[in-house]
């Protein structure tokens, strides 16, 4: 089944737009780049992947991206980094 609400394989984007790297599990990291930048209530991000991983806190990076992707789903766009296949995450031990 089709679900009209997946997003496209390529994203047209409008700047102004701010673009976060690797987060790796780094809750607080992440919670200071919406401190210093804005909140994606009122400005727009682009997360390049890499959310979990090394850190200490990835299910709570993960769900709070998730969450704000639901809530602000204009405002905010998740891409596939390469600690998003299973290799990786087996490998760093990341596993639901």
């Amino acid at each position: 089944m089709i679900y009209s609400e997946f997003e496209p394989n390529v994203l047209r984007l409008t700047s102004p737009m701010m673009i976060v790297g690797d987060i790796h599990g780094q809750f607080f990291d992440l919670l200071n780049i919406f401190e210093m930048n804005g909140f994606p209530s009122e400005k727009k991000f682009l997360f390049l992947g890499d959310y979990v991983d090394r850190g200490l806190f990835c299910i709570e990076v993960i769900t709070l991206l998730l969450v704000l992707k639901v809530k602000y789903k204009k405002n905010i766009n998740l891409l596939r980094g390469n600690h998003e296949g299973k290799v990786m995450t087996m490998n760093f031990n990341f596993r639901l």
